[in-house]
């Protein structure tokens, strides 16, 4: 089935990832589970369920390119809703890219795009790091010095 924005929009978010859900099982996708065998959580190993918090079913559950794109492809993303916060994209939509897969990407709104921007992981945007680089030059210098002395 394609899906409408006004469907896509005139479901609440729960509803919505439920939909994802049964849309990627009817598809033959398989999500995260338990694997019995090898005694693990493991990927592509059980039917997707929209349970735990909604905003954990997009990157959460769902994280593969092909999955991604087979939601896309029927609507159910790229249709004028965030997947990271549920609401309505007005004006024109932002890009989210994966940093593990370029081709896993999707329209997002610009304050979750805003918000991502604000919040990095990585650790050299933290002010003991950014300290640590400016003594670094001094540190180098100083070993120098103690080589050649």
């Amino acid at each position: 089935m394609k899906y409408t924005s006004e469907q896509v929009l005139s479901m609440s978010w729960q509803e919505w990832n439920e939909t994802m859900a049964k849309e990627l099982n009817e598809a033959g996708f398989l999500g995260p589970g338990f694997n019995h065998e090898k005694r693990r959580f493991d990927h592509h190993i059980a039917p997707y369920k929209a349970d735990g918090p909604v905003e954990d079913f997009i990157l959460g559950k769902v994280t593969a390119c092909k999955e991604i794109t087979h939601l896309k492809n029927i609507g159910l993303l790229n249709n004028g809703r965030c997947p990271m916060c549920g609401g309505k994209i007005t004006g024109t939509p932002r890009q989210f890219t994966s940093g593990f897969n370029p081709n896993t990407n999707f329209h997002i709104c610009k304050s979750c795009c805003s918000g991502g921007r604000r919040a990095s992981i990585n650790p050299a945007n933290k002010s003991g790091c950014m300290l640590a680089l400016l003594l670094l030059p001094f540190n180098l210098i100083k070993a120098v010095f103690e080589m050649i002395g």
